[in-house]
This record gives structure tokens, sequence and C-alpha cells, in this order.
């Protein structure tokens, strides 16, 4: 997939790595995720969503950790199994293949919650040391579930920007990152991400901005805090799939946003393989050197086109590639790979079909719109060894594969360019040519 440049970031002087490094697609998670499990889950990780943030644990006043009204952890033990005993697997579940999670996160804060003033209070009276039971607790709950990347800041109420530098750093030292989510208070946002960063170089690595609700008339271009990247966020319940979408390309191409999220999801009708997908396309986080692959989400090679390299490629993965479930119609398959295509999410059971590598298949017949995931191979030929070249030289002989030698890249026949070549008695995969005598 291209990377497109963004009106705004060239500010930043970022590359189209830096970029993809930077951009993802994200939703909140209510606890939806624990009263519908195991469904939610595997809804999750087949999403194409790259993170997920875990809305949400409260600080009580006594520094005890919950959620829902159920104990997370109390006097620096992680308690929650008592309730909830299936949650530390699913939460590790969620990054275990096949799967499009690739980082995880729980909020602290929100509308009405006041863990921010019971956080000030308690690190105003014990500190943050080791000893203290916001240390204590948050250690207990990195240890059992090792897998939370980050803590997402929704301060809503308190706005102590040196006491909120005090706790997000010993949350660095405990091992979580930080996000923040601001709607309003610039002034607080970025007292703390500057105090904090300033502590731990690189501990707060992006800011979520609310452009819904009480930050509906946001301008993300205000709110690039410290040059952090910036994901824009909308809601699912307020507007439909496609204008959420192209707001959010308006707001990758004039106000330098490299991501989206979306809130929340506790509703299982909710599309969001649909949406994680179309974020995706908006956002890419892929770059493809090589090219194997070219899927089309209608036939004759029309609708949206989506570059694929080798790999195995689940539900989830195909979305964040930003192929949503069951829409490729038809397909460009390049001279040296072949395609394993199955109708389950994960590459499992035996109803799957194969296409060797050379064909435009501009119809996919019984395959149209049944694909949930696939595998890209490179091609073995004849019993000869494929292999990438990237080296190639006007000095080397290239015969095409009817043995005509290739002069120059050329022949009477054929036009070198990328495909299968036999070089001194091997099949091989021609997948970067850029001198111009090609």
């Amino acid at each position: 997939m291209n990377c497109k440049p963004f009106a705004l970031a060239a500010l930043f002087l970022l590359t189209c790595s830096d970029l993809l490094a930077q951009a993802g697609s994200g939703v909140y998670v209510g606890g939806h995720i624990r009263r519908e499990r195991p469904k939610t889950v595997t809804n999750l990780k087949e999403s194409g969503f790259t993170y997920v943030i875990l809305f949400d644990v409260t600080v009580e006043a006594d520094g005890t950790l919950t959620t829902d009204g159920e104990t997370i952890c109390k006097n620096g033990q992680y308690v929650f199994a008592n309730e909830q005993p299936y949650y530390i697997e699913d939460v590790k579940a969620l990054k275990t293949w096949p799967t499009s999670i690739e980082r995880i996160e729980i909020c602290i804060g929100g509308w009405g919650n006041e863990s921010y003033d019971c956080i000030r209070t308690l690190i105003e009276r014990d500190s943050t040391d080791s000893n203290s039971i916001l240390y204590r607790n948050f250690q207990a709950l990195k240890q059992a579930i090792p897998e939370i990347d980050a803590v997402n800041n929704d301060d809503e109420h308190c706005y102590h920007a040196e006491t909120a530098v005090k706790f997000h750093t010993m949350m660095y030292d405990l091992g979580y990152k930080t996000t923040v989510a601001p709607y309003t208070n610039k002034n607080f946002w970025h007292s703390l991400v500057n105090g904090l960063n300033r502590n731990r170089s690189g501990a707060c690595d992006r800011v979520l901005i609310q452009c819904y609700d009480g930050g509906a008339n946001n301008n993300p271009s205000d709110w690039h805090l410290g040059n952090l990247p910036v994901h824009a966020g909308r809601t699912n319940y307020q507007t439909d799939m496609a204008t959420s979408v192209s707001q959010m390309q308006t707001w990758r191409d004039n106000n330098g946003v490299v991501g989206g999220f979306v809130w929340v999801y506790n509703d299982e009708t909710w599309k969001l393989n649909q949406w994680a997908a179309a974020m995706n396309r908006v956002f890419p986080t892929r770059q493809v050197d090589e090219p194997a692959v070219t899927c089309y989400t209608q036939s004759s090679f029309g609708g949206d086109a989506t570059v694929l390299p080798v790999g195995r490629f689940s539900k989830g993965e195909l979305a964040v590639y930003g192929l949503a479930d069951k829409t490729i119609q038809s397909m460009k398959i390049n001279p040296g790979y072949k395609v394993t295509v199955y109708y389950s999410t994960d590459l499992s059971g035996s109803t799957l079909m194969e296409w060797n590598g050379g064909q435009e298949l501009e119809r996919l017949g019984t395959w149209s719109r049944r694909i949930s995931s696939l595998e890209i191979e490179m091609e073995e030929t004849d019993g000869i060894e494929t292999l990438h070249d990237s080296t190639a030289s006007p000095s080397d002989d290239y015969y095409d594969l009817q043995g005509r030698k290739l002069s120059n890249g050329k022949s009477s026949n054929s036009q070198m360019k990328k495909g299968l070549y036999i070089k001194n008695g091997k099949k091989i995969v021609i997948n970067t040519l850029s001198r111009s005598l090609w």
C-alpha cells in the first residue's frame, strides 16, 4: 500500500516509514468485552483494529483499582479472577494469532470519573515510591497481564499537571506508556505531555483528540502536543461509517492526523471489521515493498485495490491492509507466487482454493465475496528453487520461460519486467528493477 503525503505532516519532516509506524486504528472497548465473552474477544481479534483501549480502570479513594463496580487490584494483589476468571486469558488472547491487535491500553478517567482526583490525593499523601498503594496495585496488574502496553489518560475533571506527571512517570517505570485523550483545557495537556517526556523521554507517545460530544468542535491541528502523532476520534453511534471515514481522510490531508479511533464498542450490531478496514485505508500501517497479489473489491479489477506481500492473512490481518471480510471479487497474482484462499477466518478447514502465479482472475466464481483468509507463498516450479533477485545486471544472461535469451532486458518477442525468469539455470523472481536499462 502506498504512503500518501499528509499536508501538515510535512511540518515534522516525517518519512513514509515514520508515518506508518505512527499510524493505526483503534477502538475503545467497554464492559461488553467481559459480559459477552468469548464472542467479543473473537470479534476484536478479527476486527482489523490495531489497538484497543479497555474502558475503564477506576482508581478509588484508597487506591483500589475497579471496573464496573468489580475489584481488579487491592492491597497490591490482583483479585479480579475472583469475579472475572477468564479476563487474563481474554486480554492475552487479543494479541495471540490470528489477530490484528498489536497494542492494548487501559483507560483511566472519563466524564464523571474522579480517578485523577483520587490519584492526586494519594500522591500528595504517599508519593509514588514502591511502597505506595498506587505503585503496588498497578504493579500487580502489570505482573498479572504484561500484555497491557499503556495507560490512556482521559482526565475530564481534575486537571492537576504536577501529580499527573508524577503518576505517569511512575507508570512508565512500571512498564506502561501513556497516551492522552483530551477534549478541552489545552494548557493542562501541554504541561502533562511536556513534563512527562522531560522526565522519561518517549513515555507519552500519542495524542487521541476527541472530536465528538464535548470535543465535537475540536480542530486536530490545534492538538499537536510536543510534536506527538495525533489520532482523531469519532463515535460510531452519531454518524454513518462513510461520513466518519471521509472526515478522517480530511483530517489526514489537512490537519496532520496520522491515525483514527472510534468510541465505543459495546454493541454486537456494530460492524467492527468494516469500520477498521475503511479506517486502515485512510491510515495505512503497512508498506508493501515486494507486491505479490492485488485483490479487488469488484469484478474485472474494479473497486478498491489492495496489494499484499508474501504472508498469512487472517480476517483481521486482511482488514489491517484495508480489505474487509468477504469483499474480494477479482485478483491479479504476480508471476512466481501462489495464493491459497479459505472460507474460514483463520486459514483453517478443508474448504480452500489455490491459484498459481501469473493469473489475472477477473471473476472468482463461487469464491467471489466468500474469502475470509488467505496465504501467499513463493511458487516452486519443476523442482527448481525459486529465488528473489533484486541485483539484475546487464552483464548477466537472462532467459524468459520459453528459453529465449534476453539482451539488455529485451528479446525479439518479450520485454523484461518484474516476473519469473531463468538465470544460471535457476528460475528466479525479479521483484525490483530500478535500473533505467530495464
